[in-house]
């Protein structure tokens, strides 16, 4: 079945403020648990309360976060506020669940590997030709050409799993959000790139709240909706 993308001004259609909020509190639940988890994992003294937005700097402050941590910040972020978006708003349960797919496969996983693969393709040639150098600059061109291809690779391939889940072919065209939302992926670029530097701590501070957007963006999606959320 070919379905069109629809826009809809109804104002009856607008997003529920109680949705939004549902949505962005399981996105930053996600995202808390994951980081949680992941400096643990790193050996990071985890503080007795993360009720402060300083406790998440500074664990952020002590480690370097790399591709496999990326997604999994990014799937608890998607998962929580899939669960919050559900919890006002399970009419549009469906719309939820294929935008969730688009975000995790098409703008995190798929792109997040390619970008590691690009660093490690750099590192390849390196051994094999002795060139290109490896050099930040040059390890952050890689990543970046990468993480490009990565996008419009992950926006295909979520587009094809939607169609054989949902019987579906709906076409969900790339928008100006899913590049916004690479932010945390240029970071992960930057930080991969610059290892063992303060820059590449500094660069993983940022990746986590950068996943504030995915979850949200999933808590509040509607059926065949264009809205500015």
């Amino acid at each position: 079945m070919k379905i069109n993308e629809i826009k809809n001004n109804n104002p009856n259609n607008k997003i529920k403020h109680s949705t939004k909020i549902a949505a962005m509190t399981g996105s930053a639940i996600g995202v808390t648990t994951a980081v949680t988890l992941i400096s643990r994992g790193h050996g990071v003294k985890i503080p007795s309360t993360l009720k402060h937005p300083n406790g998440l700097v500074n664990i952020l402050k002590n480690i370097e976060l790399k591709e496999k941590d990326v997604i999994a910040i990014a799937s608890s972020s998607i998962a929580g506020g899939l669960a919050g978006g559900l919890i006002t708003d399970k009419k549009n349960a469906k719309a939820k669940v294929k935008e969730g797919i688009v975000q995790l496969i098409g703008n995190y996983i798929v792109p997040t590997i390619a970008v590691g693969g690009g660093i490690k393709l750099n590192k390849a040639l390196n051994k094999k030709y002795n060139f290109p150098p490896i050099t930040r600059p040059i390890q952050f061109l890689f990543g970046m050409t990468s993480l490009i291809a990565g996008v419009v690779a992950g926006n295909k391939i979520s587009r094809e799993m939607n169609k054989q889940m949902f019987k579906e072919d709906h076409y969900r065209k790339l928008t100006w959000k899913d590049w916004a939302v690479q932010f945390d992926n240029v970071c992960l670029v930057t930080s991969i790139s610059n290892a063992g530097t303060q820059l590449a701590k500094m660069a993983s501070r940022f990746i986590p709240f950068a996943h504030l957007a995915p979850g949200y963006q999933v808590g509040v999606k509607q059926a065949d909706l264009n809205i500015n959320a």
